[in-house]
């Protein structure tokens, strides 16, 4: 192999010149994604948003999915890079260009295969190595690599001299007899030893004896050709030689899983909201492990206090208390999720980390980390097809609150709108009740959301609408659209919800009314003899869907987990789950978002409208 390296080093640098280190570009292109805002996209390169503004102006004011952006590059060629990969790149040019090898490029990009391996997309690509690009693929594929390519790569990495080999002339052996033995002509003989055109041959004298004119033809030509070949192999071929292989565990083993559960119990201080939750989410992942036992699937669970957010957890890191974990829930603030994040990377472990806000930077370049709570800007695509499905033919009306400024949902929400040119009507929340009957369509889904989820306003509006449900023609179609926070403000008007005809989107719910919540109720009051907290989310239900998905995903793939993540149907209690990668090199976020309907009829409907 040590030959094999160093053979094709010398034969990629002299048969392909044209691969050239190329001036680096000021800036590369990102093509925007559906949720994606500046934010995240500033996140997900190391830049800022005013870094982006400034090459893309008009982006300040609003991006679309489609829409290509110039991200100026801030990785240098040391560190790595980001690329955009182009018209007519492979995977293989790639590789040798940037002289890593694909398994490098692949490791880097765990979301990248054959299937999104297109124009537009962009990797991140490592520092380049000193070793050769091509021996080191082959060499990290093994026994995977295919035998042509490894035939092929033998036969470009052979030398192009001229010397077969040579011989130690023999007593009274002529130059005629040699070459007559080795089959080639004096003049061949002369080309390779030029000295016995005017000295004869001694016994003992060693002579080159080079290849016939017809051999190296023979010979350039099937180099040229097995070049060509190694040039072309297929994306899917290099993916499939350097995928990462992972243990699959079998799902009635005696494998013991390993997880850490890091949280501000702050266990000095019983009585803050904040403490009680993180002892909910605890006793919510007691709940699944107690589960997982009666399925034969046994968890052993470290559990460590992060206190307070100025507290450092580094100690907890290298202190080798984790290093025997499979995954890791929490830690909860932000720079606890940094140092966690860090120790992820380096050690390849799943983390589930539990913030305090929806934004966790880190998901954007650590591809070990799963953010089980949307960010706002992924939900809008998602509520909007959604909305599309449930009402194909809206007249949507918006209540404005003047005094409320619009919140990030009705921005993205509206723009949408725009762009699938569907129109909408803007009256303000004290609109009278009349000119909300003056504009509603019989034939349409007339629709009401108002601009915020305050209490305030809905306050406002909800005797309003009831007098347009009572009165209206009981054929023409009218619902009120609003948000998760509907779900809070439930226990005070429930039959408004009911009368008016109430629909709202969330990430999470519970429906007490359904058997998995009931016994799930059930099953806490009896663990921990008390009724859980109102919280939204409910931390206890949080924990227990949260624990029972990942554990018993890593219970069943092992560390192949991550590509099976949505095969799993784990009947959760109060949240789903639907992980997408969000870039090549990242984590995965939850996309699934639910609709909870509180319908005319007095019923309660949570619609999964991925099932």
């Amino acid at each position: 192999m040590n030959r094999l390296r160093y053979i094709l080093a010398v034969a990629l640098l002299m048969v392909i010149p044209a691969l050239h280190t190329a001036a680096q570009s000021d800036y590369f292109m990102h093509t925007v994604t559906q949720g994606q805002g500046l934010y995240s996209i500033s996140r997900m390169y190391g830049v800022t948003e005013n870094d982006i503004i400034k090459l893309n102006p008009g982006s300040e004011k609003v991006i679309r999915a489609g829409q290509e952006l110039k991200i100026p590059s801030k990785k240098s060629v040391a560190s790595g890079k980001f690329h955009t990969i182009q018209k007519g790149e492979t995977l293989y040019r790639l590789s040798v260009e940037n002289r890593v090898s694909v398994k490098e490029i692949c490791d880097a990009n765990p979301g990248l295969s054959a299937e999104n391996f297109k124009i537009g997309q962009v990797i991140t690509i490592p520092a380049p190595s000193d070793e050769d690009p091509l021996a080191s693929t082959i060499e990290n594929a093994g026994e995977d690599t295919p035998k042509e390519i490894r035939k092929d790569a033998e036969t470009m990495t052979s030398d192009i001299a001229t010397i077969r080999t040579t011989h130690q002339v023999k007593r009274r052996e002529t130059i005629f007899r040699i070459c007559r033995d080795y089959g080639i002509t004096q003049e061949e003989f002369l080309e390779a030893n030029p000295e016995y055109r005017h000295s004869k041959l001694r016994n003992g004298n060693i002579v080159n004896i080079p290849y016939t004119t017809q051999e190296i033809e023979q010979r350039r030509r099937e180099r040229e050709q097995a070049i060509s070949r190694i040039e072309s192999i297929p994306d899917s071929t290099l993916f499939t030689m350097n995928e990462r292989k992972p243990e699959v565990v079998d799902e009635y083993d005696d494998h013991i899983l390993t997880a850490a559960l890091i949280l501000p119990f702050s266990l000095d201080d019983s009585t803050t909201t904040e403490q009680k939750m993180m002892v909910e989410f605890y006793q919510g992942i007691l709940l699944a492990l107690d589960k997982l036992k009666r399925e034969k699937v046994s968890v052993n669970l470290k559990v460590f206090d992060s206190e307070g957010e100025d507290n450092s957890i580094e100690p907890l890191f290298e202190s080798g208390k984790l290093d025997d974990v499979d995954i890791i829930f929490g830690p909860r603030y932000s720079n606890h999720i940094t140092t966690a994040s860090n120790w992820s990377i380096a050690h390849q472990i799943p983390m589930v980390p539990l913030p305090v806000g929806s934004n966790i930077d880190e998901v954007f370049n650590n591809p070990y980390l799963y953010q089980p709570n949307t960010p706002q800007s992924y939900f809008h695509q998602e509520i909007f097809s959604h909305f599309l499905k449930q009402f194909p033919n809206p007249n949507i009306i918006l209540l404005d609150a003047e005094e409320f400024s619009r919140n990030e949902f009705i921005d993205g929400f509206m723009t949408t709108l725009t762009d699938h040119k569907i129109p909408f009507t803007t009256l303000t929340v004290d609109t009278a009740y009349q000119q909300i009957m003056n504009i509603i369509e019989s034939d349409k889904q007339n629709i009401f959301i108002i601009n915020t989820p305050s209490s305030e306003p809905l306050n406002t509006m909800l005797p309003v609408l009831q007098l347009v449900t009572r009165n209206k023609d009981p054929e023409i179609e009218t619902h009120l659209f609003g948000y998760p926070q509907y779900q809070y403000y439930a226990s005070d008007h429930l039959d408004e919800f009911y009368e008016i005809d109430t629909w709202f989107y969330s990430w999470f719910y519970t429906n007490n009314m359904l058997s998995e919540s009931i016994d799930f109720n059930a099953a806490f009051r009896r663990a921990f003899s008390r009724q859980m907290m109102i919280s939204y989310p409910s931390y206890a239900s949080y924990g227990y869907d949260t624990g029972y998905f990942f554990l018993k995903g890593l219970d069943k793939y092992g560390k192949d987990f991550e590509n099976h993540l949505n095969d799993l149907d784990t009947d959760p209690v109060q949240m789903g789950f639907k992980f997408e990668r969000v870039n090549n090199w990242g984590g995965f976020i939850n996309r699934k978002v639910f609709f909870v309907h509180y319908s005319d009829t007095y019923q309660v409907e949570k619609i999964d409208f991925d099932k």
